[in-house]
């Protein structure tokens, strides 16, 4: 699957909309785009398109935690357990669809 990474603004929130496997090839884009977010908006990631997270992936969350990203995640994700292994489920702000 392709990974990509849309971004759009709207009242204040910038919404970064990921599609594909977060993993060590794909992680520095994400990185990139999370970067690449105004600071000041409220920051919104759309991972419901998203069925693989490693370690790259979650090292590039973690970094952005001074963010607090909103993330958007679907209840049965598998990504759901590998953010709850590595304690960043409770220290992320996580809603369902």
């Amino acid at each position: 699957m392709t990974f990509e990474v849309t971004s759009t603004t709207h009242e204040g929130a910038v919404k970064l909309a990921v599609k594909g496997d977060i993993d060590m090839s794909s992680a520095e884009q994400l990185r990139r785009a999370l970067d690449d977010a105004p600071a000041g908006d409220r920051l919104v990631l759309d991972l419901t398109a998203v069925s693989y997270l490693d370690s790259a992936g979650v090292k590039v969350l973690y970094d952005h935690l001074d963010r607090n990203p909103e993330l958007i995640i679907d209840p049965d994700a598998v990504i759901l357990r590998i953010l709850a292994i590595t304690g960043l489920h409770d220290r992320l702000n996580i809603r369902h669809p």
